[in-house]
């Protein structure tokens, strides 16, 4: 069965360390791992971290496609958004209030920002979790806001919101939850019985977490073989498919 990870990183971990796009690689093709979308994980500026990315998509096209990180205070914000999601294809946007030091329900820049990215039709990726910058409840407002837009809850909140995420998130279509740092069984459980299979994408957070363990607790969960396809990869094919 194909797997695609729909979150990883490039750059320097938080204890940094140091990786590169052929380690990645090395570890996708270690787990039979076709694809895998990042997003820089290192330093504030728009444009040092997109290029971050981009070069590593540029070494593996096939294998690593780029998001836009986009910090909606910073001032080249909507140019960052024309440049990668425009000229340079890129497949989504992460944001990440923790790493970029705003919070998330008192910054209006990100309705203009969320304004400008509908038009490009990529998804959004959103770290939550990390309380009090990036807890999980503004996000949720922001996806009843724009139903037009596909919005991805890494880690499903982690540990300290992900019960509730999903119980929050079970009516609104257009939110999908991704599984990585999530352990606890009966939350994957419940997981699955209220969002169902296509709703449900796989990530590791590479270079984070194990992800053999990230890969083995996905067969764990009591999906058939067709909801695994969608888990492991045609959620992704879907979020990554970018609407002219």
């Amino acid at each position: 069965m194909k797997i695609y990870d729909i979150h990883g990183h490039m750059g320097r971990t938080s204890s940094g360390d140091s990786n590169s796009a052929a380690s990645l690689i090395e570890d996708m093709d270690k787990y039979g791992i076709g694809k895998i979308g990042i997003s820089s994980l290192s330093g504030t500026v728009n444009r040092e971290q997109n290029d971050l990315v981009y070069n590593a998509h540029k070494q593996f096209p096939d294998r690593i496609l780029p998001y836009a990180f986009i910090n909606p205070k910073a001032p080249d914000a909507h140019k960052e958004i024309d440049l990668c999601l425009g000229e340079r294809n890129f497949c989504g946007v992460k944001f990440h209030a923790w790493k970029n030091g705003y919070y998330s329900d008192n910054t209006p820049q990100i309705d203009e920002i969320l304004q400008h990215i509908e038009k490009y039709g990529v998804h959004v990726q959103t770290h939550v979790g990390t309380s009090p910058l990036a807890t999980p409840f503004a996000w949720i407002r922001y996806a009843k806001k724009y139903p037009n837009i596909r919005f991805l809850i890494t880690h499903s909140g982690c540990r300290e919101f992900a019960y509730s995420v999903i119980q929050a998130v079970k009516d609104i279509p257009n939110i999908y939850l991704e599984t990585s740092v999530i352990y606890d069984m009966d939350v994957l459980t419940d997981m699955k019985k209220c969002v169902g299979a296509k709703r449900i994408v796989f990530g590791t957070d590479w270079p984070y977490k194990s992800v053999e363990c990230e890969i083995e607790k996905i067969y764990h969960m009591g999906f058939t073989n067709e909801e695994l396809e969608y888990v492991f990869y045609k959620n992704a094919e879907n979020l990554w498919k970018v609407k002219r």
